[in-house]
């Protein structure tokens, strides 16, 4: 029910800025109706970061479930590198997984589609850290490559917005501090799905 934006899931700040373990939660609207939860946990610091994101959708219509959605993504990061990445996916009883690891130098990726070699300096599209955007991007459903190129502009209040086209949609939000505060994007049907900040 949702574009595959929820299937990839950003801060300005450098790795090294993010030394203090954080969080942020956002309520997942559709229509103006919430449908579940986006969170993200950091652990650690810099030479050593651990992020869990958790996404839980459910959405009903006449009193049946229509869709469901649950995505679990593991982050573990190294100076600014990311070291491991494991991806469980479930859409309606459906699941994939995907996991990426560094070796040498380059990541490399087994997913559903098969295996991928990717750069080293690659980051997965998890949205908590917008300074990722710069880097070549990496779908955690996939593990493959992302074929796009963010657009950034500026927002009211010194913040920063990027965009994506193609295959996935989707505006990130962050405010001047580059923390993460926004999020939207269309479901299959093309319906408004938005992010609202609770924490």
């Amino acid at each position: 029910m949702l574009r595959r934006a929820f299937l990839a899931l950003p801060a300005l700040l450098p790795m090294a800025a993010l030394a203090a373990p954080g969080a942020v939660r956002f309520r997942v609207l559709r229509e103006g109706r919430e449908i579940g939860t986006h969170q993200v946990r950091l652990s650690g610091n810099a030479a050593k970061l651990s992020v869990q994101t958790e996404i839980a959708l459910h959405v009903k219509l006449a009193g049946f479930t229509a869709f469901r959605l649950r995505h679990d993504i593991v982050e573990e990061w190294a100076n600014d590198r990311l070291q491991r990445l494991t991806s469980r996916h479930d859409r309606n009883g459906t699941v994939a997984e995907a996991r990426v690891l560094a070796e040498g130098n380059a990541l490399v990726a087994e997913g559903p589609e098969g295996a991928a070699r990717l750069p080293a300096n690659a980051a997965p599209l998890t949205w908590w850290n917008g300074a990722n955007f710069s880097r070549p991007l990496i779908r955690p459903l996939t593990g493959k490559a992302l074929a796009a190129t963010p657009m950034r502009s500026a927002v009211p209040g010194g913040g920063v917005q990027f965009t994506l086209n193609g295959e996935v949609e989707a505006v990130a939000r962050f405010d001047a501090e580059g923390r993460w505060v926004g999020f939207s994007t269309k479901g299959e049907d093309g319906s408004a799905v938005v992010y609202e900040l609770i924490g």
